[in-house]
């Protein structure tokens, strides 16, 4: 069956009421507004973690006769609380995200996460952000699609398994620092060979 144009308007015409529009429930709009904000809150701080993340260089370089001193000072003593948040970071997104895994999987994943975005810094920023990124606006697509998912009791359990793997994430956090260095010091290699006018900051 063909419809006219006009007919559609008219069709749709007798479904407006303006009475409906005045008087509705409001209390949508108010479920609404919480859920925008929400979303709102949620992406701006993961818009300033993944890009904090996915930087070559952590700490932005000082202009000073000390620059390179305080640059290792910085990844010597700042870098290793800054490894930290990267690290929780992704354990607590796929900790959120996964069901299947367990704890220990969980810090694996983590610890290989964050190194390849710090890998791939050095190699493009661009690249890196776009890895960062992909996991925790999964998290908020999926939410947007079934809230169901996340089951906070599994979510508790599994926080609670933590203490067990203390050792195994120290481990992995003094593999993160190390392997930041030789990236460090891979970069001043190149620019002792190659120079260009930006500068490490080590």
């Amino acid at each position: 069956m063909v419809f006219s144009f006009d007919e559609s308007i008219a069709e749709l015409s007798e479904h407006i009421s303006l009475t409906a529009i005045l008087d509705g429930d409001l209390s949508l709009f108010t479920w609404l507004l919480y859920l925008i904000i929400i979303i709102a809150i949620y992406s701006i701080v993961i818009y300033h973690f993944y890009r904090f993340i996915a930087r070559r260089d952590c700490f932005k370089p000082t202009k000073t006769r000390y620059s390179k001193a305080v640059g290792v000072l910085r990844y010597l003593f700042l870098y290793p609380f800054i490894a930290i948040l990267f690290f929780i970071g992704f354990s607590m997104i796929l900790i959120f995200l996964t069901k299947t895994y367990n704890i220990e999987t969980v810090l694996y994943v983590a610890f290989a996460i964050v190194l390849a975005i710090r890998i791939t810094a050095y190699y493009t920023e661009d690249l890196s952000k776009d890895v960062a990124k992909m996991l925790p606006f999964a998290i908020l697509g999926i939410f947007l699609v079934d809230s169901t998912y996340f089951k906070f009791s599994s979510v508790t359990d599994r926080l609670n398994e933590i203490p067990e793997y203390i050792n195994l994430i120290i481990q992995f956090l003094i593999l993160i620092i190390i392997i930041e260095w030789i990236l460090r010091l891979a970069l001043m290699v190149r620019y002792a060979i190659f120079p260009k006018k930006e500068e490490s900051t080590l």
